[in-house]
């Protein structure tokens, strides 16, 4: 990830931070906004992707997960979609993911990352962007994931487009596939921290915040200092801090012509 200490000084023009932060620890269900279905042909109604309370994570207690089938008439396909993911404004994007599989034997599973900027659901909208063996996951077994099972794909193809990842497992009586700590970053460019023309009021603020902008706005976002999006708001110039913890944040202000303009707010 970028270095987020940056944020803190108001004459930079430009700071990373994730797009997409998922660990899969929250909930008793795979997120909301996440879309799980199989291949074109059909196969693999046994086991879909899900979540699991499992050893095999990198943030406990839980990670994705989809199981191995046996089947005749072709491979299983099992796909695990992200929500939307805007990487508007943003450069040298890149995806991270912890990902591991359990058994020794190699029965030549495939491992897909699969982008598509059209469609979170239609097969043929998706472009594969990176693929990997059995091989290239190291952890086996019930063991915690680790360092060693960190992968890294460029995304710096989309910049400036929304995307939706996949994350599709390939195989007919093969192994499994655990999937944690799963991240979008990137450097969000052309900001203007000091701009005369934008006010965010008040700052120190206990709650409500008025936006004065001389452009219409399209959307406002509410950014910790550690890069997560916080809150998401559309066509509005009032936004509401009152259930955030006391500190620093930043509110990114995106106007319908695409200018961004990003303020840091104080929250007593």
């Amino acid at each position: 990830m970028k270095k987020i200490y940056s944020l803190l000084f108001v004459a930079l023009t430009t700071f990373g931070y994730g797009q997409l932060s998922e660990n899969f620890d929250a909930g008793t269900t795979l997120p909301a906004g996440w879309a799980t279905f199989r291949g074109a042909n059909g196969l693999g109604t046994g086991f879909d992707w899900t979540f699991v309370a499992t050893p095999r994570n990198f943030s406990p207690p839980n990670s994705a997960f989809v199981r191995y089938e046996a089947n005749t008439g072709g491979s299983n396909e099992d796909w695990l979609v992200s929500p939307l993911i805007d990487l508007t404004n943003y450069t040298g994007s890149s995806l991270t993911f912890y990902g591991g599989q359990q058994y020794t034997p190699d029965y030549f599973t495939t491992y897909e990352i699969r982008v598509s900027t059209v469609s979170q659901t239609n097969i043929a909208d998706f472009t594969s962007v990176q693929s990997y063996s059995e091989t290239d996951f190291v952890s086996l077994g019930a063991t915690p994931l680790t360092v060693a099972d960190l992968k890294t794909v460029s995304l710096a193809d989309y910049d400036g487009q929304q995307i939706y990842i996949a994350f599709v497992m390939i195989q007919d009586d093969g192994d499994n596939w655990f999937l944690d700590s799963i991240n979008v970053t990137g450097t969000l460019s052309n900001i203007d921290f000091e701009s005369e023309n934008t006010t965010v009021y008040p700052n120190p603020t206990n709650g409500v915040v008025t936006i004065q902008f001389n452009e219409e706005i399209e959307s406002v976002k509410v950014i910790g200092l550690l890069g997560n999006v916080l809150k998401t708001y559309t066509n509005t110039n009032s936004i509401d801090l009152s259930d955030l913890n006391s500190g620093s944040y930043i509110v990114s202000i995106v106007s319908t012509s695409g200018n961004v303009v990003t303020k840091k707010i104080v929250k007593n």
